[in-house]
């Protein structure tokens, strides 16, 4: 026992350098935005697919050396999915993966592993000029309702998002919010403040 605790006692310092030196050489990189493109759409029909198109530089600015070099390391483009709900006090929207048949043209995925009916990782392609890396994922109506796909920290580069959706479920606790009930767990964003939602109504 007393061995095994010298041992671990002079590793430690050694593990620790390692682990340091790995952080330092992570946090040098600063990687882009991913650019999506929803089916330019308001309203679908049960059936009818949904096209994400996302796509991100395969650069990444190293500030160790104060420019922009190649990165084969695919950053994954996080998104969630909600139905929107009789507004209760706190939220209006709930997880809703469920609610549609996936389809990955290109690119793999990953999900949450507490909450799968909530969040995809798209993990993307690099493209064949290895400028972008990119995915195409489908979503598969399966029930009808409003709907928002909820982006992490990507840019929607539609001109319309169809916000007037989110009128008509006015949270009485969060005027101007919209309330995110994932798994049971409720997180909020104030509308006027951000532009990663996307609103739709399948019918």
């Amino acid at each position: 026992m007393k061995k095994k605790l010298l041992t671990y006692i002079l590793l430690a310092p050694l593990l620790m350098a390692f682990q340091c030196e790995e952080d330092e050489l992570q946090s040098t990189l600063t990687y882009n935005t991913y650019k999506v493109n929803v089916t330019m759409q308001s309203n679908f029909s049960v059936d009818e697919t949904i096209w994400i198109n996302g796509r991100v530089s395969s650069k990444a600015f190293d500030t160790a050396v104060n420019d922009s070099i190649f990165s084969d390391i695919a950053q994954s483009d996080t998104f969630s999915i909600y139905k929107f709900i009789e507004p209760t006090a706190v939220s209006n929207c709930k997880d809703a993966i469920d609610k549609f048949e996936l389809i990955f043209d290109s690119g793999s995925y990953s999900f949450l592993p507490s909450c799968e009916n909530a969040q995809i990782h798209a993990i993307p392609e690099l493209e064949s000029s290895e400028l972008f890396f990119s995915y195409r994922i489908g979503l598969k109506a399966i029930e009808p309702g409003d709907y928002v796909i909820s982006w992490q920290d990507a840019a929607i580069q539609n001109t319309s998002r169809n916000e007037s959706i989110v009128d008509n479920y006015p949270i009485e606790n969060h005027p101007n919010q919209i309330g995110f009930n994932r798994c049971e767990n409720v997180s909020w964003r104030f509308l006027n403040e951000s532009q990663r939602e996307f609103y739709f109504t399948v019918e």
